[in-house]
């Protein structure tokens, strides 16, 4: 059953792409998680901050987790939307892409990456374009006072959400092809396809903002193991005082408060791998001196230590004057694992690479030696 992939899901789920049409020029590709609640509804995994959140809420005027907003006139018309299974890999890309920006025409971006414009058709019952290829669409529409509680499910930061109060969505028709292959994106614990994705396009955008204020930005990585985005990994060619803390900054607005720990290491570390990394935390950072800690910034949701989240309880603060329930924030945190300017440091060991070459090839030959190679 290709709806229920890990153990103790409470519920059948489709994990595929979604597109929406948030303005007359926007095309939105992103992912979401369909409970199956019926032959012609499910209730999907859509909160605030994300693209087709922000559509609904611009489309209502309200917001959309808030049973206090006021909702304008028109907000009785439903809000239409296609998941789409059965995609090439450049769609996939663009739907776990959360470099692109809000609005953006998703599909011109997967244009580009193929070289030819994509062949769309229109939905036989909503106002979307899908991709002609797609192996099967399921066409339907969102209303705004329809919710429903969606079971528990294996999150990609590999914890099991608890069951939480989502938007209905109401299947209006399905289309497929004569024999369709049924297309499963797996989510749970990294690593997985999800996170590798995700992580990737997560380090482009990180990157590409940081080098616009800080040209010296050697490399960007996004640990796709720590909930592909929790945690990323900043290499500099430092010049002055203060830019690791730019960095660490930079890259937790990048990504719009998805980012927990930035880390920020010299030129000679390779942040890719894990050992480079460990030692430069142990060489070269001081905590009382290059911590920095950020409490309650913005967070997300599928955090659990998030405030809460989890049980965690949701303390009060004031804003404007007035007390405001600090519901999914949580505490950043940046490391800088540079050398401070002006330190003399010792001269890192480096391996003679003659020796290491002659090593290998004696390894390599025993090695085939003993298999019979």
């Amino acid at each position: 059953d290709g709806t229920k992939t890990t153990a103790f899901l409470e519920g059948r789920f489709i994990c595929a792409p979604a597109i929406s049409k948030p303005s007359a020029e926007g095309r939105n590709v992103s992912y979401h998680r369909f409970e199956i609640t019926s032959a012609n509804a499910g209730s999907v995994w859509v909160f605030r901050g994300t693209g087709d959140a922000r559509s609904m809420e611009e489309f209502w005027g309200a917001k959309i987790d808030d049973p206090s907003s006021t909702w304008k006139p028109e907000a009785g018309r439903p809000f239409p939307t296609a998941f789409v299974i059965g995609l090439p890999p450049d769609f996939i890309l663009a739907g776990a892409n959360a470099a692109l920006p809000y609005n953006n025409n998703d599909f011109a971006t997967i244009g580009g990456l193929r070289g030819e414009p994509v062949r769309m058709i229109k939905c036989e019952t909503i106002d979307v374009d899908v991709p002609a290829d797609a192996e099967i669409v399921i066409e339907g529409v969102y209303h705004p006072f329809k919710w429903a509680k969606q079971g528990r499910f294996a999150s990609f930061n590999g914890f099991y959400d608890e069951s939480r109060r989502r938007p209905v969505f109401d299947v209006t028709a399905i289309t497929m092809r004569r024999k369709p292959i049924y297309q499963h994106v797996h989510i749970g614990r990294p690593l997985n396809e999800t996170n590798n994705i995700a992580a990737f396009f997560r380090g482009v955008r990180v990157y590409n903002d940081l080098k616009a204020v800080l040209p010296n930005v050697v490399d960007v990585y996004v640990d796709p193991s720590a909930g592909c985005g929790f945690t990323v990994h900043v290499k500099i060619d430092k010049k002055r005082i203060g830019e690791p803390k730019l960095a660490m900054m930079r890259a937790y607005t990048a990504l719009q408060g998805f980012c927990k720990h930035v880390f920020v290491y010299d030129k000679d570390i390779d942040i890719r791998d894990p050992h480079e990394r460990d030692w430069a935390l142990a060489h070269r950072f001081m905590a009382d001196r290059d911590l920095t800690i950020v409490p309650n910034v913005l967070g997300m949701n599928i955090d659990p230590l998030a405030q809460g989240n989890m049980g965690m309880p949701a303390k009060l603060g004031v804003y404007d004057g007035h007390d405001e329930v600090l519901l999914n924030t949580r505490a950043f945190m940046g490391v800088d694992c540079t050398v401070p300017m002006g330190l003399k440091v010792m001269e890192r060991v480096t391996p003679d690479p003659e020796v290491e070459a002659r090593v290998d090839k004696i390894w390599a030959a025993e090695f085939a030696t003993r298999n019979g190679i």
